[in-house]
């Protein structure tokens, strides 16, 4: 919220990193982290980040299963070699994880997981020295159905002990939303939680996973994918419908919501302030973060040119 912001992206088997210390404006010069030998992008796959005040910490999946993290000093200005994340080899075979951190050092990853039954369950690592080293792996959740949905982008949210992951489940054939919570930074979790009134029965993985945050208040939103249709929840609110699409992703800046997603090969964005959703630009795959003064950044892939916009929401 202070206008500085750092981006990760993948192409072939690199990782980069920038960051804009202007709210968007510009973007520093994108340093290779590594080259990964067959790293895992497309469809939401691919490298994530989180920082505190210390570190910058990247993690990245090869298609092997293997989960290796990167953690940037930032007061020697030097990117550590990669460290494995899973303490059992080539588990996390679908490519797909979710980072988060309080901000203050402390690091949670979560992930698609094959290990023991060669069924997709949730796991999760802890790192409690800003991403210098790595928790045993812990299970957050095991479907009672055989497997969790084995293509959708689980998400993850860190605030001081609170952790939120979501995903999307497989019971009785239907891919509904669930969130799992834990009040002690990661290291236990709850029975998750089925989001929204509604159920999706599909014989296939819709290949979108929804994404999460909280307000001031601590309130939990979610946003999501049911058939073509996205909806949004807040804690005990019903689910309101908010547009078709796919892909959404949502951030929290003061009192106003931002929403985006994309929708045959277009960025859509609902602003605060605005009657009905308004074009981003030509693309797809947007995630967003909040800006000061009632406004937020998208940023999107497009045709594998990574472009952004500032959002401003009306008064």
């Amino acid at each position: 919220m202070d206008g500085s912001f750092e981006l990760v992206f993948g192409n072939r088997n690199e990782i980069y990193y920038s960051h804009s210390d202007d709210q968007g404006k510009t973007f520093s010069t994108p340093v290779l982290v590594d080259s990964l030998p067959g790293l895992h992008l497309g469809a939401s796959r691919g490298p994530r980040i989180a920082s505190s005040r210390k570190t910058v910490v990247i993690t990245a999946i090869d298609r092997l299963g293997d989960i290796y993290a990167y953690t940037y000093n930032r007061t020697k200005g030097t990117w550590s070699s990669r460290i494995r994340v899973n303490d059992l080899p080539e588990v996390a075979k679908e490519g797909f994880n979710a980072l988060t951190g309080d901000g203050e050092g402390n690091f949670f990853v979560t992930w698609l997981d094959l290990r023991e039954d060669k069924k997709n369950k949730i796991y999760g690592a802890n790192s409690n020295d800003h991403g210098r080293s790595w928790s045993k792996n812990r299970l957050v959740y095991r479907s009672p159905d055989s497997t969790v949905c084995e293509c959708c982008q689980p998400t993850a949210l860190m605030e001081g002990k609170q952790v939120y992951v979501m995903f999307r489940n497989w019971i009785s054939g239907a891919r509904d939303m669930y969130v799992a919570q834990s009040s002690d930074g990661g290291l236990s979790f709850g029975s998750p939680i089925k989001i929204g009134e509604g159920t999706w029965q599909l014989n296939a993985c819709p290949m979108d996973g929804g994404d999460l945050t909280v307000d001031r208040r601590n309130t939990l939103t979610t946003v999501w994918r049911r058939n073509n249709q996205l909806y949004l929840a807040r804690a005990g609110d019903k689910e309101q419908s908010v547009a078709e699409g796919r892909n959404a992703a949502i951030a929290i800046s003061g009192k106003s919501t931002f929403l985006v997603w994309h929708q045959t090969g277009q960025v859509w964005g609902l602003i605060p302030g605005k009657d009905s959703p308004e074009l981003v630009g030509s693309g797809r795959y947007p995630r967003v973060v909040p800006l000061s003064g009632n406004r937020a950044f998208c940023v999107w892939e497009d045709g594998g040119t990574i472009r952004g916009k500032v959002l401003a929401g009306v008064e």
